[in-house]
């Protein structure tokens, strides 16, 4: 009798599932942790690298804040600049330069009006009315040293003087020569990713300083 009751209870075991937890809920239930897993672990770096560009932005621009110069650095460097500009100092240029300047720049630069103006375009003569080319002039450099020092060199045109700037990191250049000229052209150096660099833009300073006249835009 008990080993009949033995046959069936194994007979039952057999029959009965190889395990008894319930398989269909568990991919479910993995697969939503697996989606899961990039937000764990990409998340809090998502959210450190949204907080650094927002630290990063605070800081530049409380950087620029700072140093933003104040009213009175301002005025302390505009009175520097025209102290320089009204006193020119040819002399100490020609012998850095080996050369000499044309008498027409050396006569702009004794008019003390026309030396300040500052802030203007001269307009191409002959320029196509629907687009006439003009010629942005920010203000007039001093005639010193450190102007020289500070405007850049052209190997292929040699000695001259940056005698204006755009404001925008191009200059109006005239060359020095051996012996005093009268005047000179006048050569555009564009650093500012034109297409003019080394054009001339008058045959003559004169005719520069006569072109007609628009306030700066």
């Amino acid at each position: 009798m008990a080993s009949r009751r033995a046959e069936e209870n194994l007979a039952g075991d057999l029959a009965a599932p190889l395990c008894t937890w319930t398989p269909c809920a568990t991919p479910l239930q993995y697969h939503e942790s697996v989606d899961k897993l990039p937000l764990f672990v990409f998340g809090p770096l998502a959210f450190a690298a949204t907080l650094l560009l927002i630290a990063t932005g605070i800081r530049s621009a409380i950087v620029k804040f700072r140093s933003r110069p104040t009213p009175e650095q301002l005025k302390a460097t505009y009175d520097s600049y025209l102290r320089r500009l009204l006193h020119p100092q040819p002399d100490a240029v020609e012998k850095e330069l080996g050369k000499l300047l044309p008498e027409r720049l050396l006569r702009l630069y004794e008019d003390k009006s026309a030396i300040k103006v500052a802030g203007f375009q001269l307009e191409e003569p002959g320029s196509k009315r629907w687009w006439p080319k003009r010629w942005q002039v920010y203000c007039f450099e001093p005639l010193d040293l450190e102007s020289l020092n500070e405007s850049p060199y052209e190997e292929e045109l040699g000695p001259g003087f940056c005698f204006a700037t755009t404001g925008r990191g191009s200059w109006y250049w005239i060359a020095a020569s051996d012996e005093r000229a009268k005047d000179s052209p006048v050569i555009f150096l564009d650093y500012d990713g034109g297409r003019s660099h080394g054009k001339t833009v008058t045959n003559s300073l004169d005719e520069f300083l006569n072109l007609p006249r628009l306030s700066a835009q």
